[in-house]
């Protein structure tokens, strides 16, 4: 039901926008960081899936649970899996299908690191809450991919999405990255339900937001608004300066000088998930259609039926 008690539909391409989002996060970091390995970016946001996966299993089955939880217990899951064990004094809840999943995937050399703070805020015996922050003032771009899957859930209220991405901002941040990754779920739940046409409502969404997450978002949110007329691969190529070096290559004038190592080091795989679970948020998976073949391909897979077979 949605709030004026009609029954409501769930987006169109809904399904396949859900599968594109969650390829979009593996994608966007692995671009950004051009390594194999899968990274601490993309596993975590799959981990806070998979909670509200749980809490949805939950409701099916008429029991009520806590959201909030029931992310934090999948993060600390999640935790264990980048770090090598659970945090010192937290709980440590049983694993659940994708923890077996992810016992199968072949780490080369390592996985990758993602934003330090993800990490940080979950060292902690206690959930991170607003009032009382494990992350206390911290604000930071790892803040972002967990927004795309806070605007996952359809068929609710926009205040269920501000709440879901509340909750799960303050796991492991503060106040002024919440209210970033508020901004940032409702950008991604605006792309999937109004698709190009909901470009022009991210400026007022973006209003008032400081800080280092919020400014990354701004960027994010600008470049692809820019570029929304642009055919779905043209638009991913937009995003990560291909398409403007093609054009360079094709033209008469020299063109400009590849990026240097250092400018390609400095590519934040946090910001670059979001930025591609966006277009999978406008396009589905047109936007990913090139991307090459993730480790985390399965977990994706049966993750997305699993979600499906819930929401449908």
């Amino acid at each position: 039901m949605n709030e004026t008690g009609e029954t409501a539909l769930l987006p169109e391409n809904y399904s396949d926008k859900v599968f594109a989002i969650l390829l979009g996060l593996a994608d966007g970091a692995t671009h950004a960081r051009d390594e194999i390995d899968p990274g601490a970016t993309e596993i975590l946001p799959l981990y806070l899936a998979d909670g509200l996966l749980e809490a949805l299993e939950w409701a099916n089955d008429g029991v009520a649970s806590d959201e909030a939880a029931c992310m934090w217990l999948a993060a600390l899951r999640g935790y264990s899996k980048i770090a090598g064990s659970f945090p010192e004094r937290a709980p440590q809840p049983l694993g659940r299908w994708i923890d077996k999943e992810f016992a199968n995937v072949e780490i080369f050399e390592k996985i990758l690191d993602g934003d330090p703070q993800n990490l940080a805020g979950l060292d902690s015996p206690d959930m991170g809450q607003p009032g009382r922050p494990t992350g206390a003032g911290a604000d930071s771009t790892g803040v972002l991919p967990r927004a795309a899957i806070a605007a996952l859930l359809a068929r609710v209220p926009v205040g269920t999405t501000e709440t879901l991405a509340r909750s799960a901002a303050f796991l492991t941040h503060d106040d002024q990255a919440a209210k970033t990754a508020i901004a940032a779920a409702k950008i991604i739940r605006s792309a999937m339900e109004r698709s190009e046409a909901a470009a022009g409502e991210w400026a007022e969404l973006l209003v008032g937001l400081q800080g280092p997450s919020a400014d990354a978002l701004r960027e994010v949110a600008t470049r692809i608004a820019e570029n929304i007329s642009l055919s779905p691969e043209e638009a991913y190529a937009a995003y990560f300066g291909e398409h403007a070096a093609e054009q360079d290559a094709e033209s008469d004038i020299e063109a400009a000088p590849a990026a240097t190592a250092e400018e390609e080091a400095a590519r934040d795989p946090e910001v670059d998930a979001y930025a591609v679970a966006l277009l999978a948020a406008i396009y589905g998976t047109e936007a990913v259609g090139e991307r090459p073949a993730s480790a985390l391909d399965d977990i994706i897979s049966e993750l997305h039926d699993r979600w499906m077979a819930l929401l449908v």
